[in-house]
């Protein structure tokens, strides 16, 4: 058969745009410590534990996730 199997998209159909915006910085600090757990071979190991730059950055998470916590309580000022 001639059939496309994929057919082209319609002029009609918006094509998808790529956001180039940045994450809230709670989720960047998340983020961070997330992504840092996950490379380092110290805080891999059951048995080592956390390192200093991860508890580093789990502490830097902590504090921006309470302060939003706060200001969502709070309400605005």
């Amino acid at each position: 058969m001639d059939e496309p199997t994929h057919p082209p998209p319609s002029e009609e159909v918006p094509q998808p745009i790529v956001a180039r915006s940045r994450l809230a910085p709670v989720q960047e600090a998340y983020g961070a410590w997330a992504g840092h757990q996950l490379a380092c071979d110290t805080c891999r190991d059951i048995d080592a534990g956390p390192c200093p730059t991860a508890a580093r950055l789990r502490r830097a998470w902590e504090a921006l996730a309470h302060q939003a916590v706060r200001r969502v309580v709070e309400g605005p000022r």
